[in-house]
């Protein structure tokens, strides 16, 4: 686990002095068939001293601080690949699930495991953090931010790699735009103001823009998420009904596709609506953006996107 490391710009939960006086934490091996970063990251933390692991986890996570028994699942990417194991470890273990995404607020699909894992005396069995969250808890032992747990010459080593390690998985910091194949959504883009796809994943919680790449680079227009419909079916009936409920961008999406025959009638597809082009949410980058990442890849955006950060999109066009 090597990498450069970079700054990041969140700030890190400070630890309570509580702390000093709840319990210790033990963390459980990885399940198995674990995702790489739930097997690493866990592997690293087990190998600290428990009163840092602790720190560590409650610093990230607050909802484990009357916890005692944790099993850490993360994902950087689409979080919903480690769901699956959530559900076996809550069903058959009595130990706190903590879920690490790359998500800017907790998603929805965390949130559905709740009613298949009721609170117990010592606190919720599911909580959730995001990289980043973690990732500054880690970099807050670093710089011997926890005074309730010693860093040693060889846990710092460890917690070294392993921010290196996060970092290079794109990690330590949460994008806020997605990138996708650009080759059919662009124009469709254009054409409605929006993106559709067969059901599929959902975006990254906190994503707010969109950017296309086209032939190997980026579009220099950016638009602003305005809202996202999952399951919409397209007819002309549902259109209607719809734009009764004053969702008149949606039921133009549906009616501007059937009527230029792009979208089956009757099918079921996610949507997700964007600022117009000359919007003033809609960012403007200047130039295209060279997307080394995006070349070659095939039309349609749900099985080929990228997440990035804004800043970075508008750094590249300055440089």
């Amino acid at each position: 686990m090597r990498g450069t490391a970079s700054g990041i710009a969140f700030s890190c939960r400070g630890p309570s002095a509580d702390h000093l006086d709840m319990p210790l934490l033990t963390l459980r091996p990885a399940p198995l068939r674990s995702t790489p970063l739930t097997t690493s990251t866990t592997s690293v933390l087990r190998h600290l001293d428990s009163r840092l692991v602790t720190a560590l986890l409650r610093t990230a996570a607050p909802a484990l601080e009357s916890a005692r028994t944790v099993v850490l699942l993360a994902e950087g990417r689409d979080g919903r690949r480690v769901s699956g194991d959530a559900r076996e470890v809550l069903a058959s273990s009595d130990a706190t699930l903590l879920i690490v995404t790359g998500d800017r607020t907790r998603p929805p699909w965390v949130d559905a495991l709740e009613p298949d894992a009721p609170a117990t005396t010592t606190g919720p069995r599911v909580a959730w953090c995001s990289s980043a969250d973690l990732a500054d808890a880690l970099d807050l032992a670093l710089a011997d931010g926890l005074p309730q747990a010693r860093v040693s010459e060889h846990s710092r080593q460890l917690l070294t790699e392993l921010v290196a390690y996060w970092e290079v998985n794109g990690l330590r910091e949460l994008h806020d735009t997605v990138v996708v194949a650009g080759r059919a959504a662009w124009p469709e883009y254009l054409r409605t103001g929006a993106i559709i796809s067969t059901p599929g994943p959902q975006l990254r919680g906190g994503t707010s823009y969109v950017g296309f790449s086209v032939d190997g680079a980026v579009a220099p227009v950016v638009p602003a998420v305005t809202g996202v419909h999952r399951g919409v079916r397209f007819t002309p009936a549902a259109a209607e009904r719809h734009r009764e409920k004053g969702l008149t961008h949606l039921a133009d999406v549906i009616e501007t596709s059937l009527a230029a025959r792009t979208r089956s009638e009757g099918a079921v597809y996610d949507v997700v609506l964007l600022s117009a082009p000359d919007a003033e949410t809609t960012v403007q980058l200047g130039a295209e953006v060279p997307d080394a990442e995006g070349a070659g890849r095939r039309a349609g955006w749900a099985p080929a996107r990228r997440y990035a950060h804004l800043d970075e999109l508008r750094g590249s066009t300055a440089a």
